[in-house]
């Protein structure tokens, strides 16, 4: 047998409560990591809720981790890592690569009841639906998140232009070497961001659209995440950003960084979590959707506006 990362729903999460384990079943481990593109103030909310849940409920001292990583950089690893992963979850970005490592048998199926299963809708959106989990049960959607711009209002003001609104407004000649993106190869909300562009434009105006911003743009950042951080700290003037865990970061931290998504044409992140395929089944309880819900309530507190260990705990299949 593979390892494998799990992907689970914060909505679906806080559904149910299945019982503790039974006498005679295997004991329940003590590591929890996870691999993920979530702001660090968002996963050490949500660890810090599952060790806590742990505690009360099986008297388990949990020890929780994280790595940061992009979307595509973890999903690169997860692949690297050949159904041995080094962590028990993959949480947050678009499904695209997520049906990859469904298609490699890199991913467990969710534990999920039927009912729970069938309560969540299976798309969103017109014209183009965007799926909310997949159809064999191996991924689900945990948020719907727009993408937009963040800009610092002092250094837009001192460039004399007026703050951005629009997506054009990244093309201004003022905000040359001003503009911080990710590259979309590491990052799915940047490469979203370009499907937003091509899917406005079309393919030949749209990649004219993208190589003149390319000439606005300052720097290139490692992640997505760092996008807000450079601009609330003045370096760059504007960029693209997720607002609720990463521009909101900042504000809440007092910098002056303001967030606006664009009318003319945007589309939602749906942030995911999956399980990765292990080498045996992990002894969690991955079914008690009561600890999941507590992490969910853990983001809301710290948000004010969304794979598979050796000894990692999970539940025997």
């Amino acid at each position: 047998m593979k390892r494998l990362i799990m992907l689970v729903i914060a909505i679906m999460l806080a559904t149910g409560g299945a019982p503790g384990p039974v006498l005679g079943q295997a004991p329940i481990e003590s590591e929890l990591a996870l691999i993920t593109p979530v702001s660090k103030f968002i996963h050490d909310a949500a660890l810090k809720a599952f060790a806590d849940y742990a505690k009360e409920k099986w008297n388990v001292t949990v020890k929780v981790s994280a790595i940061p990583a992009g979307t595509p950089v973890a999903y690169g690893r997860i692949v690297e890592w050949k159904g041995k992963p080094e962590v028990d979850i993959f949480w947050g970005g678009e499904s695209a690569l997520f049906e990859k490592l469904v298609e490699q048998k890199l991913l467990q199926k969710l534990e999920i009841s039927r009912d729970a299963w069938d309560a969540i809708p299976t798309s969103v959106g017109t014209p183009k639906p965007i799926p909310l989990k997949d159809k064999d049960g191996f991924w689900v959607g945990t948020a719907l998140e727009p993408y937009g711009l963040v800009y610092h209002p002092k250094k837009i003001q001192r460039l004399g232009i007026a703050e951005p609104r629009e997506w054009d407004d990244l093309l201004n000649p003022k905000l040359r070497g001003e503009v911080a993106q990710c590259a979309p190869t590491r990052s799915s909300s940047s490469n979203a961001t370009y499907e937003v562009i091509l899917s406005m434009y079309g393919e030949d105006r749209g990649w004219e659209w993208l190589t003149k911003l390319a000439a606005n743009t300052g720097h290139f950042t490692a992640r997505s995440r760092d996008v807000p951080t450079v601009v609330a700290k003045g370096e760059y003037s504007v960029g693209f950003a997720v607002p609720s865990y990463m521009a909101f970061e900042e504000r809440l931290a007092g910098f002056e960084i303001k967030f606006v998504a664009p009318a003319a044409s945007f589309r939602s992140r749906r942030s995911t979590r999956s399980r990765a395929r292990r080498a045996r089944p992990p002894r969690w309880p991955w079914s008690s959707w009561e600890a999941c819900g507590r992490i969910s309530n853990a983001r809301s507190r710290t948000s004010t506006t969304r794979p598979s260990r050796r000894n990692g705990p999970t539940r025997s299949s």
